[in-house]
């Protein structure tokens, strides 16, 4: 794992002038730790905390082993409930021992779940908030809040609004020595990218430039999580990276990293899109001559293609499907899922256009240098 955080907060902590800020620091260290994947250090971290104030605990230390503990859930399983949890406790405490730093990275990390789950108007609030409570140079809460808010943007359609967010992420993360979130901007990107290909591939005339570059993006943040040695959530850069192989025909290079990899990516975090990969996976076994197994993985896809899921997904899904069908000779499913589709892309155009609304009501006063 090399991260110049890492190093900058081992030398803090041999430098702190009082064991309490030295244990909050130890703490700090494993929220980044936990970010980087490393579970068993960080829990092993808070742990000895836990123990050590067991009889007189300090309120400010709480909140940063209550972020630490969200982290690791949020890093183990993107969504889970236990990282919104953790994290609402360490933000509720930090606010209470008036620790406005804390506070503000607290609230950042909740704007970023919201995001997850795609609470958007929770997420517009939180946005405004952190950018309330954090000064100029609070790197950590300024580089979260800004991969938030460009993520954001991006998914709205408006990758030209959201640039200057991720060039301020990257300033903001450079200077604090963050490798975790230069991970983060590069992955979530990336994902980003693959959505608007998809999108592009399956509701248009299709655009090979797009899946090029997503894939471009997808290597490089593949191969920067390498680099400095970030292990969370490491099933699903494989599965991202066969969405766009199958979106570029490649259905044979695509097939066996589903097979490997699919099961593990949604106990990480992609069982919310499970509708859409599984109706992926039938398409490349249609491709692949496998007309029964992609059967059986296209009534899987319907089966999962709730209305809870994202409606890019949900659109995504119909048109797969529309196509699986088609290809297996099943013409009236085939034209079903394809009117499902147009309404579902529909409603997801409607969808960003009220996120866009929602985050620029949210920045008011609020732009980046």
């Amino acid at each position: 794992m090399q991260s110049r955080l890492l190093k900058q907060l081992d030398a803090a902590i041999d430098a702190a002038s009082n064991p309490v800020k030295a244990d909050c620091l130890r703490a700090e260290r494993a929220c980044l730790v936990a970010r980087h994947g490393h579970f068993d250090d960080a829990r092993k971290t808070l742990t000895g905390l836990q123990q050590q104030y067991a009889r007189q605990p300090n309120m400010v230390l709480s909140a940063w082993i209550s972020l630490a503990e969200g982290l690791i859930a949020h890093y183990g399983k993107l969504g889970a409930a236990e990282a919104i949890d953790k994290i609402h406790r360490a933000y509720a405490m930090s606010g209470a021992a008036r620790e406005p730093a804390l506070h503000a990275l607290c609230c950042a990390w909740l704007a970023h779940l919201d995001y997850v789950k795609h609470d958007f108007v929770s997420m517009a609030r939180r946005v405004a908030e952190t950018l309330e409570l954090a000064d100029a140079k609070h790197h950590a809460a300024r580089s979260r809040i800004g991969l938030v808010v460009a993520q954001t943007y991006h998914f709205a359609g408006r990758y030209d609004l959201a640039q200057p967010w991720y060039a301020l992420t990257r300033q903001h993360g450079t200077a604090e020595g963050d490798e975790a979130t230069l991970a983060a901007l590069l992955a979530n990107m990336a994902w980003l990218n693959t959505s608007q290909a998809r999108q592009n591939v399956l509701s248009g005339p299709g655009e090979a430039q797009a899946t090029r570059q997503a894939m471009l993006g997808a290597e490089s943040s593949q191969n920067f999580d390498a680099l400095v040695g970030t292990a969370a959530l490491e099933a699903l850069a494989p599965i991202l990276r066969a969405q766009l192989l199958s979106l570029q025909g490649r259905h044979a290079d695509a097939l066996p990293l589903y097979e490997q990899h699919l099961d593990v990516a949604l106990t990480q975090g992609a069982a919310h899109m499970a509708n859409w990969l599984r109706a992926d996976l039938a398409w490349c076994r249609v491709q692949l001559k496998q007309h029964e197994l992609a059967r059986e993985e296209a009534l899987a896809a319907e089966a999962a293609n709730r209305d809870d899921c994202d409606l890019d997904d949900r659109a995504a899904t119909h048109s797969r499907l529309a196509q699986v069908y088609a290809a297996l000779g099943q013409p009236e499913a085939a034209r079903k899922h394809s009117q499902q589709a147009e309404a579902a892309w529909r409603a997801f155009a409607g969808e960003q256009a009220e996120v866009l609304r929602l985050i620029d009501a949210a920045l008011r006063g609020h732009r980046p240098p």
